[in-house]
């Protein structure tokens, strides 16, 4: 069902633009805008802007450009109408646009993902469920718990699964393709196979794999990801990702984890922002999905060696983009599913209320690896500590750790500072990008669509003056303007850009040209200049062509009309000046 522009406005004007990317995104104040960390490229720096006068956000970057709906609509990678629907409730607004739902790329394996996962729970609801059942409740897992999350059954049979696909009509590569079902000389089998699953979800909460766990004592690998295919790329997920974004919100912390078990483990404990990277090594794509969930990060793995590295390459990670995150190691070499089961959810989260910091966490890495009884060792420690010290750029955190180590290794401070190498902490300094220099012709187009994005009035004049602007994307974005003013009779930048639905290449245009740096006010005899320099270019352009058409023209008659067409236009250029 397509909602009329006045509906999709009530709902815009309804919200604050800084108020819902605040949910999102961190913004500062700074002049009249507000400036964050864009979600939409690798952003080190705040590069987008958010105006509460447009009540739009650009980025000077990557040149993102939105309202709120195409901002909810590409951070949550929803459809359009999936964001509408959000913000008409952030708005307290009831719409009725029915079940939203889109045709996806790759349609047939989702599809089969979801029968699958229909499959595996219905198989640990039966009589051959009940050890898989015992095993879950052994384990503290009650029965809503086991629904919430969508915990299943493979069965101990050779291709159970691969013949309810089968009778479905989907053909063997499909099948194959899927990562559920591979063949032998004979026949088509089950990859999963007395396994209790756990269902992966992309970011919107579709099943698109499996995490298989051993249940019996069986003598094989204890978990096993699903293969990757073309809707399950590991190093693209967090598992519990769609889960746990708002619980993220409402604590303004997300914790990570290693494994689906300790994600499920923290949820009985009454730990619900948590998110596990899924057996993988957390790396940049990782990363930058952390970020849209929040800058306040804890890492929580495994206790041991293995937990330890990973916890390291998690710091690397998301300090490259600007997060700090702090860290919690479990005792005894525990999970926290381990951890929680031992002893006790209320002691999980006074570990977490109580973490570490980056500096600290390697302090207490570095005091494992040396013997500081002994005076080499101790030398070592310092040395390595200065030169971590060296990458601390939070100024206070820096000045702290080097009264911290001088004062546990009983060398003078003094000496500490010497060998460090100074370091002034980077400004962050927002800069929109340099304007290449450009003709007067450009600039005259850019300034006129400003001004248009201003004033009714301008679009008026645009109207009586110009039939062709020389540039493609601005003639098609003034154009687009122009009959969004004849469909609706106000010009409205925010509302411009539900209009443009769908053309990213004109709303990028808006955004590029909203944030020239001239002034609001409009002045119509500049107006005029623009409009004058608008028309000389297309008379220019015009007699060129004429000029060609004259030299391949044999007609004499032919010649002569060109030629005084040619002759009309140089006349009235030189009437106007």
């Amino acid at each position: 069902m397509k909602l009329d522009n006045s509906t999709l406005s009530e709902i815009k004007n309804s919200l604050n633009i800084v108020d819902v990317i605040s949910n999102y995104v961190k913004l500062s104040s700074k002049g009249k805008n507000y400036f964050g960390i864009c979600p939409f490229h690798d952003d080190h720096s705040p590069s987008m802007s958010v105006s509460p006068e447009r009540q739009i956000y650009t980025c000077f970057s990557c040149g993102a450009t939105g309202n709120v709906f195409k901002f909810i609509q590409d951070y949550e990678n929803i459809t359009f109408m999936e964001a509408v629907k959000k913000c008409a409730n952030m708005a307290g607004i009831i719409i009725d646009v029915g079940e939203v739902r889109t045709k996806q790329k790759f349609q047939d394996l989702y599809d089969i993902y979801e029968l699958s996962f229909k499959f595996y729970q219905n198989n640990l609801n039966t009589e051959l469920g009940i050890p898989a059942r015992n095993y879950l409740h052994s384990r503290s897992l009650d029965d809503a718990t086991i629904k919430e999350f969508g915990i299943g059954l493979s069965l101990d049979k050779v291709d159970s699964l691969s013949k309810l696909l089968k009778s479905k009509k989907y053909d063997d590569k499909t099948l194959i393709r899927s990562g559920l079902v591979n063949e032998n000389d004979y026949n088509l089998y089950d990859m999963y196979r007395n396994r209790i699953m756990f269902p992966l979800y992309d970011l919107n909460g579709k099943v698109i794999g499996f995490n298989g766990r051993i249940y019996n004592g069986e003598k094989e690998s204890k978990y096993i990801n699903s293969k990757e295919t073309d809707i399950f790329k590991k190093r693209e997920l967090l598992y519990n990702y769609h889960r746990a974004r708002e619980e993220v919100r409402k604590q303004k912390n997300v914790i990570i984890m290693e494994g689906p078990m300790d994600v499920i483990r923290a949820y009985t404990a009454g730990v619900k922002n948590c998110v596990a990277a899924l057996g993988t090594a957390f790396g940049k794509e990782q990363a930058l999905l952390i970020r849209k969930l929040s800058d306040n990060v804890i890492l929580c793995f495994d206790g041991d060696a293995a937990g330890e590295k990973a916890t390291k390459l998690a710091i690397e990670e998301l300090t490259k983009i600007g997060i700090s995150p702090k860290i919690v190691r479990l005792e005894d070499n525990s999970d926290p599913d381990e951890y929680i089961l031992k002893n006790g959810g209320q002691a999980f989260i006074d570990k977490i209320n109580n973490p570490m910091n980056i500096m600290e966490f390697k302090e207490s890495v570095l005091k494992n690896e040396y013997d500081l009884s002994k005076s080499e060792d101790m030398a070592k420690y310092i040395n390595k500590m200065i030169s971590e010290i060296d990458n601390i750029n939070d100024d206070i955190l820096r000045e702290v750790t080097i009264n911290k180590l001088s004062k546990e290794t009983d060398i003078d401070i003094n000496l500490i500072k010497s060998k460090l190498t100074k370091k002034d902490t980077p400004k962050i300094e927002i800069k929109p990008k340099k304007d290449i220099k450009e003709n007067k012709y450009i600039k005259s187009e850019k300034y006129l669509i400003y001004y248009m994005l201003q004033s009714t009035d301008v679009i008026k004049m645009y109207q009586k003056k110009i039939t062709h602007m020389p540039t493609e994307v601005y003639r098609h974005l003034a154009f687009q303007i122009n009959q969004f003013y004849k469909d609706n009779g106000y010009m409205d930048v925010a509302d411009l850009i539900t209009y443009l639905q769908g053309d990213s290449e004109s709303i990028k245009a808006v955004g590029e040209i909203t944030t020239l740096d001239i002034p609001n006010e409009v002045n119509f005899d500049e107006i005029d200049d623009y409009l004058n320099n608008i028309k000389e270019y297309n008379e220019k352009e015009q007699t060129k062509i004429y000029k060609k058409q004259l030299k391949s023209e044999l007609d004499y008659n032919k010649k002569l009309e060109l030629a005084k067409k040619a002759l009309e236009i140089k006349m009235r250029r030189e009437e106007n000046d």
